[in-house]
């Protein structure tokens, strides 16, 4: 047992001096490129530096599985250079039993990412697009997707309109069951629209089946004076394409909240293929981080005692890579609805992870 968390110990200390090489190295390079894109926008060095803050988290999260392989890479290249893993196979210990515990750390850092890395780089993210719109002094997203439907928020040159809808089609045109309330610069309701439907055409809203009360005068009463119109056509410059851009992506939803929200999406009428594939391909985090440990053990435990470490490094970081493009690739034929969501989020990892562990055994305990 001392032995086993002899390697653990190995391996999580490399995994630290990774991640944090690799944190950092991501840190100061968004920096860099936040001061190179925004300098015309009068982005200061502080400002750069908050904002990549908020978004390394993000990349650092999506870099996790080549930190695990880098790690691995490092902790078995040390066990083959100093002779530590022939001497546990010398005196018994089968080559996949050393690394059980290895791969049960990689296996608990998947766990720890989906439990609190994956919470911290949806708050930051959402930060993120606050301060950046602070910073450029641009207006924020005004779309809001939850269980009450599909909300969303138009200035106006009175003040400003807030919409609210039952569903919308998935192009973000057409809107169902919609409720418009019409607010001065002061934030007073003026007006109140309800409509059977919404359609965005021609940089306007054309309203079907409408009912309209008046809201400016306190003493009248609103309902004695509503009217029932055929079309109401409102003023908007809004586009469909900041609809569909307004609402949250998966990064930025708590993993734990994602099957309310996916709920919350399908019953507003918008394709929630992109949320439910983030939501697998999270909980598939774990078999990944293991199966990038294995790749890089196949290539180097055995071949660095053969002098043939620099190849085989080149190898196991090809096969990593490989595997992280395989997993995009399956990415996006799952959002597109060509395979199954199950089968784009936990094939790639598993099928990586039993051919890594096949290779192993034929070539160590074979």
């Amino acid at each position: 047992m001392t032995l086993y968390w002899y390697f653990t110990k190995k391996f999580a200390g490399a995994f630290v001096r990774v991640f944090l090489i690799i944190g950092l190295l991501i840190f100061f390079v968004d920096t860099m490129e936040n001061i190179r894109a925004l300098s015309s926008s009068g982005i200061t060095f502080p400002k750069a530096m908050a904002l990549a803050s908020t978004r390394s988290p993000s990349f650092i999260r999506e870099a996790m599985p080549i930190i695990v392989m880098l790690a691995g890479l490092t902790f078995c290249v040390g066990l083959a250079r100093s002779n530590e893993f022939v001497v546990s196979r010398a005196a018994g210990v089968s080559a996949l039993k050393g690394l059980t515990f290895p791969m049960s750390t990689a296996f608990l850092i998947g766990l720890v990412s989906i439990l609190f890395l994956n919470p911290l780089v949806a708050s930051f993210s959402t930060y993120y697009d606050t301060l950046k719109d602070e910073y450029l002094g641009r207006t924020p997203k005004t779309v809001v997707v939850n269980e009450d439907g599909f909300w969303l928020r138009q200035k106006n040159d009175t003040g400003h309109i807030v919409i609210t809808a039952e569903q919308a089609n998935q192009n973000g045109t057409r809107l169902r069951d919609v409720t418009m309330i019409e607010f001065d610069q002061n934030n007073n309701a003026v007006s109140r629209i309800v409509a059977a439907t919404a359609t965005l055409s021609n940089n306007e809203w054309v309203l079907i089946r409408t009912k309209k009360w008046d809201l400016s005068s306190i003493n009248a009463n609103p309902e004695a004076n509503s009217e029932l119109k055929s079309v109401i056509r409102i003023p908007t410059t809004i586009t469909s394409e900041q609809i569909l851009e307004g609402y949250p992506k998966p990064e930025t939803v708590v993993i734990w909240d994602l099957p309310k929200f996916v709920v919350a999406m399908e019953s507003a009428g918008f394709s929630s293929l992109q949320h439910r594939v983030h939501l697998q391909m999270e909980l598939a985090r774990p078999i990944l981080f293991a199966a990038m440990l294995i790749i890089g053990a196949v290539f180097t435990l055995q071949n660095a005692r053969l002098g043939n470490l620099g190849i085989s490094v080149l190898l196991a970081l090809l096969c990593g890579f490989s595997l992280h493009f395989l997993q995009n690739l399956a990415r996006t034929l799952g959002e597109a609805g060509e395979i199954p969501i199950f089968f784009a989020a936990w094939a790639p990892p598993i099928a990586a992870f039993l051919a890594a562990i096949a290779l192993f055994l034929h070539l160590e305990d074979g």
